[in-house]
């Protein structure tokens, strides 16, 4: 019921807010995504007041669930083409509401909108989408399935700091995800946390706290990291879950992360636990034009099934941005005169 609530306070909000600004406006907002944070918190508190519902009622709820599936936020209307590469998102009244709502959403769970320097060049809003053959790994990846994992899986959780590097931001709390076409039903899948533990033994749980792993930058972060840093950012004696209030957050791929040294035969067996545990709870949320999904990184893995080889045209066609409590991060952790791209 506070989904529906959620989505109900941001669509009208946002839609109010749509009658009094034009197009230019509107992409002025998105260049000032804190500005416009503030300028819609208002109206969406109304919103859920006016449902018996409140901002603090929100946030407590988005973050202690996996995942949230809000639907029906915005209307995507007068798309172009789906496009074939991660940027730029192309400017259409569908694509400016997707996104001026996924700032809206992420706002009022007290979650700043954010992107990296290093992952496509900064962009705050990336297309998901497949790739036309001829780019590599990206166009296979872009076609295939993805399992589960969390984003920005090399920079350290919230209330932590890079071993090496202290200017390294934590990677996110959220990812947002807003439907723009998904013409196959094609499922975001989420793993939650909570589910994978009850999977694993004692063992496995003390293993995957030792500081055994190592963990690789993500395809999309690689080019980035060594244009900023001069290297791949690698995580050395990483940990994959910690102990978090009471509960466990997590950082994993399956896709980057090995253990630290040949033969150590425990902490194998409890990724491979891990892994096997990620199969057995995947939770499939297949989103609908107009739908937006907020995942938690910090209790969640999340993935996708695979959306095929067409591209372009009319297929599938997702937004993604990223939502972190900024409140406590130094000013150095930005890049310089950025007000949401985070270093590195």
């Amino acid at each position: 019921m506070i989904e529906e609530i959620f989505s109900q306070a941001v669509r009208f909000a946002v839609t109010n807010w749509r009658t009094g600004v034009t197009f230019e406006q509107m992409l002025n907002g998105l260049a000032c995504p804190g500005d416009l944070s503030r300028e819609l918190l208002p109206a969406i508190e109304h919103e859920l007041n006016k449902r018996n519902c409140s901002g603090a009622e929100v946030r407590a709820f988005a973050w202690s669930q996996p995942f949230l599936k809000l639907e029906a936020v915005f209307q995507p209307s007068e798309l172009p083409d789906t496009p074939i590469n991660f940027c730029p998102v192309p400017d259409a009244e569908g694509t400016v509401l997707a996104r001026v709502s996924a700032i809206a959403c992420l706002a009022i769970i007290n979650s700043a909108s954010v992107s990296y320097g290093s992952e496509n060049g900064g962009d705050l809003f990336v297309n998901l989408v497949v790739f036309p053959p001829g780019r590599g790994k990206f166009t296979e990846k872009s076609a295939d399935k993805m399992t589960g994992h969390t984003d920005g899986v090399t920079f350290p959780l919230r209330g932590y700091s890079d071993p090496v590097n202290e200017r390294i931001a934590p990677s996110p709390d959220f990812v947002c995800l807003s439907a723009l076409r998904n013409p196959n039903e094609v499922p975001t899948t989420v793993m939650p946390l909570e589910r994978l533990m009850e999977r694993l033994s004692s063992e496995h749980i003390k293993e995957l706290q030792k500081p055994q792993y190592i963990i690789g930058s993500q395809l999309t972060f690689r080019d980035g990291m060594v244009e900023i840093l001069g290297d791949e950012l690698e995580v050395d004696d990483a940990q994959l879950i910690f102990p978090m209030n009471g509960s466990w957050w997590i950082r994993f791929s399956h896709s980057t992360t090995q253990i630290a040294e040949i033969g150590q035969k425990s902490a194998q067996e409890a990724m491979d636990a891990l892994k096997k545990a990620c199969a057995e709870c995947v939770i499939a949320v297949p989103l609908q034009p107009g739908d937006i999904a907020l995942v938690n990184n910090r209790i969640a893995l999340h993935g996708r099934s695979a959306p095929g080889k067409e591209f372009g045209g009319q297929t599938r066609w997702l937004l993604r941005t990223y939502g972190l409590d900024v409140s406590d991060l130094a000013p150095g952790q930005w890049h310089e005169g950025s007000t949401f791209m985070l270093y590195p």
